[in-house]
């Protein structure tokens, strides 16, 4: 069977039959804040920016999109979904082809005090609630893993795991005074213009790369460097391409080389050599 494409406003849907099992990715762009991982991880270069009609941005995926879900599991909205036989699973995943990202957040409940609403107060996003009985629900699909709530809790409840580590700056001499596009499209509040200024706080940007697109900052102003991808178990072809395009080439090799030592010692392990 051919890949099919089925979409509307909101929602594109790539489909196609494998022998016995029918997998589906599913992409909600109303969840999609524009940063570059899924295009970067994609090994057969299949998702990509658009213009729609009216000049806005938009995302595409084409035909010749593998429904290989590389995609899937480090979308920090979870825009993207992968469905196999109308069930939610990634082969990729599930066969240890692939990596999960670390936990996006954990809260320790028994620290958290009745009276504090600080953690709701400051995500940027709405990812957090407090509930009747003050637990503290945490929205998977809203939280962007920036620590503002970690930062701001009093009795540190909150412990957020980030999906990369690396730097990013800002050249003024580069930014229009008018401009602050920036600013309105940082998914995290990262970044700020005051007194006609534009500054970024390191600490609570995501290195998501929404940015730094010509759409955004038309002048180059801005750089973002990702050193380490942060992640649990999983190896292969696909994982090494994406590391390859989500970092760069001395951050690369040291990923690399730390992933094949982990194998090799829990090959090692596993004979009790």
């Amino acid at each position: 069977m051919a890949t099919r494409l089925v979409e509307n406003a909101t929602l594109l849907t790539v489909e196609k039959r494998f022998y016995t099992d029918y997998v589906q990715l599913v992409l909600d762009r109303s969840r999609c804040v524009f940063c570059d991982v899924c295009i970067k991880v994609c090994p057969k270069s299949a998702i990509r920016l658009a213009r729609k009609e009216d000049g806005s941005l938009t995302l595409k995926i084409g035909e010749e999109c593998s429904l290989c879900g590389a995609c899937e599991p480090f979308c920090p909205t979870g825009a993207i979904t992968i469905m196999v036989n109308g069930k939610r699973v990634n082969p990729l995943v599930s066969s240890g082809g692939f990596p999960l990202p670390l936990p996006k957040i954990r809260v320790d409940q028994a620290r958290c005090r009745i009276d504090c609403f600080e953690c709701f107060k400051a995500c940027p996003t709405g990812a957090l609630k407090i509930d009747s009985a003050h637990n503290v629900k945490v929205d998977e699909e809203k939280c962007l893993r920036c620590p503002w709530c970690e930062d701001v809790c009093p009795e540190k409840a909150i412990k957020v795991n980030p999906l990369f580590e690396g730097t990013v700056f800002i050249d003024e001499s580069k930014c229009d005074e008018k401009c602050d596009a920036c600013v309105e499209t940082c998914p995290t509040k990262a970044i700020a213009k005051t007194g006609g200024r534009i500054s970024i706080n390191p600490r609570y940007c995501i290195l998501c790369n929404a940015c730094i697109h010509l759409d955004v900052c038309r002048n180059h102003a801005i750089t973002v460097v990702r050193r380490r991808v942060l992640h649990g178990k999983g190896f292969s072809a696909v994982w090494v391409n994406a590391v390859e395009n989500l970092l760069s080439g001395k951050t690369l090799a040291r990923e690399l080389d730390s992933e094949g030592y982990r194998r090799i010692r829990r090959l090692i392990e596993e004979a009790r050599l």
